[in-house]
């Protein structure tokens, strides 16, 4: 999240419709084009976007673009296909929130894709995705494989491609959706070993552990709130592209951004309580310290009396000439070191 908003200032002061790419994204851009019907399929990387062709029959088109460093791609499919500046502008905003939001004619949708990178921390990629009757264009930040298993179920499965664009359109969305399950698996996996860990030795390598959890669990309920909202206005038919059939399955993606939502809930609770119990054992282990600490003081605190009374510089003082005054000093210790702790023990402090 901090790097979306770190880079939202390079739109601050520029005109609505600008194509400003304002995410990380490197690397050569990748363009997948897909034609398909029921019985057939073909699909090719297009080496620039000359090559595109529009959908001149029955076949269903996905446009598949990966990595978005070259803005102009993106103008150049939008005067095509008529897609409004700000929606241009929004695919490039790597900061929008996902949402839906209806046009003349098409339907636009950004979605987030989680994942972990090599350093262990989540990072998203916003993902795109656009509805124009027979035809679904997809834009993403990165070439992490996130629609690599569509694209095979695309060959293998003739129920996928029966249905058009509109069935390709939901299965992306699903697509998405489900790998937040898997993401919050790992970080129910992580959560186990911490609390392992806890209960065999708390210390400050745990507390951070414990704040980079919280941390994953704020980060992805940001996502699953708008995505709710998402595909709440998928699922109720609220447009006029998503027909009744499609709307029941949109349903079943919403059950599951309410299940994970729970889940992360439930997480949290259980990280807050991760919090409390190391701050208890600290606590407890402090009050040990305390307590070895107070015992010796106590214990000491007369012999520091004594010591202190025949320690004084006096040349008239008791005992200080006797024989037997330096052996009756430590019999005296020996005793009253011997009563502490039988008084310290009987009231059961030791």
């Amino acid at each position: 999240m901090s790097r979306e908003i770190k880079n939202i200032g390079k739109t601050v002061n520029l005109p609505p419709g600008t194509l400003q790419y304002t995410g990380e994204g490197e690397g050569d851009q990748l363009i997948i084009m897909t034609r398909y019907t029921e019985k057939s399929i073909e699909s090719k990387r297009l080496k620039s976007f000359e090559e595109f062709s529009m959908v001149e029959d029955d076949s269903t088109l996905w446009l598949d673009v990966i990595g978005l460093k070259n803005p102009e791609t993106v103008g150049e499919i939008s005067e095509i296909l008529h897609i409004h500046p700000l929606v241009q502008e929004d695919i490039l905003n790597i900061a929008q929130i996902p949402k839906v939001e209806e046009y003349d004619g098409y339907l636009f949708t950004v979605t987030k894709n989680v994942f972990f990178r090599e350093d262990g921390f989540l990072d998203t990629e916003q993902i795109s995705i656009l509805l124009i009757r027979n035809m679904v264009l997809t834009f993403q930040e990165y070439d992490t494989d996130s629609f690599k298993h569509i694209h095979e179920r695309l060959k293998d499965s003739v129920s996928l491609r029966k249905h058009g664009a509109l069935e390709l359109f939901y299965s992306l969305i699903d697509s998405v959706v489900d790998n937040y399950f898997l993401v919050l698996e790992s970080i129910g996996d992580e959560i186990d070993s911490v609390e392992d860990k806890l209960l065999e030795n708390p210390n400050k390598d745990i507390l951070g552990s414990i704040y980079h959890l919280k941390r994953e669990l704020v980060y992805i309920r940001n996502i699953l709130w708008p995505t709710r909202n998402l595909t709440s206005s998928l699922a109720r038919g609220e447009f006029v592209e998503i027909d009744e059939r499609i709307s029941l399955y949109f349903r079943d993606i919403y059950d599951h951004v309410i299940q994970m939502i729970d889940i992360v809930e439930t997480y949290r609770d259980i990280c807050s309580g991760m919090l409390d119990t190391y701050l208890s054992s600290v606590g407890s282990k402090t009050n040990e310290v305390m307590k070895i600490l107070t015992i010796f003081s106590t214990i000491f605190i007369p012999l520091t009396f004594l010591a202190g009374v025949y320690g004084m510089n006096f040349i008239y003082f008791p005992e200080l000439n006797w024989k037997y005054g330096y052996l009756l000093f430590w019999l005296i210790s020996g005793l009253i070191t011997a009563f502490m702790i039988r008084f310290l023990r009987k009231k059961g402090w030791l």
